[in-house]
Order: C-alpha cells, then sequence, then structure tokens
C-alpha cells in the first residue's frame, strides 16, 4: 500500500512539473518569440512596427497552442524544459541584439 501512495505522489509531481512547463516554459518561450518577430520583422522586411507587433502577437496564440499540447505529448519532461528554456534564452538574447540594431540602424 506504500509503495502505490509513494507511485500516486510520483505521479502528481511529474504532473505539475509538467503543467507548470507547459503553461509557464511555453509563455516564457512564446514571449520571447514574439519580441524578436517584433523586433526582426521590421529591420528583415521593412514592415511597419506596428503591424509587426501586431502580426507576431496574433502568430504567439498559435504558437503557445503549439508548445503547450507539444509539453503534453513530448515524453521526456527533462527535454521539454531544456527546449523552452534554450529556446527562451535563445529568442531573448536574438530580440535584444536586433533591438540595438533597430536604435542604430533606425529601421
Amino acid at each position: 500500500m506504500a509503495t502505490t501512495g509513494k507511485q500516486a505522489l510520483k505521479a502528481a509531481i511529474l504532473l505539475t512539473l509538467r503543467a507548470t512547463a507547459s503553461v509557464v516554459g511555453g509563455f516564457g518561450l512564446t514571449t520571447a518569440w514574439v519580441g524578436l518577430g517584433s523586433v526582426a520583422l521590421p529591420l528583415l522586411f521593412g514592415m511597419a512596427r506596428s503591424e509587426a507587433v501586431l502580426l507576431s502577437a496574433m502568430l504567439g496564440f498559435i504558437l503557445y497552442l503549439v508548445l503547450l499540447l507539444w509539453a503534453f505529448a513530448e515524453a521526456s519532461l527533462l527535454r521539454v524544459w531544456v527546449i523552452f528554456s534554450a529556446g527562451g534564452a535563445t529568442a531573448f538574447g536574438l530580440s535584444r541584439w536586433l533591438a540595438s540594431m533597430l536604435a542604430v540602424y533606425g529601421g
């Protein structure tokens, strides 16, 4: 009986970690990529900044949904956390770098 209780507790903890990864990690990754799109689109395609922000925000809803679903479909919880962390850090770093380019070149 104690083993079943421990297994249930472990399953609950893993589910909580996966739900946290999907909601918080997915939101962080989506936010970073929306920020990157908002900065990159005016530089790369000459879009108006307001249109780039709007387009990035709309695509962000789709990206967030895909990330939520993928986080529960992926077998490895560690892979979910690593991809969300690395992807978010990469997008954030690129958006900061491109924002400085936008400030310098006035895109």
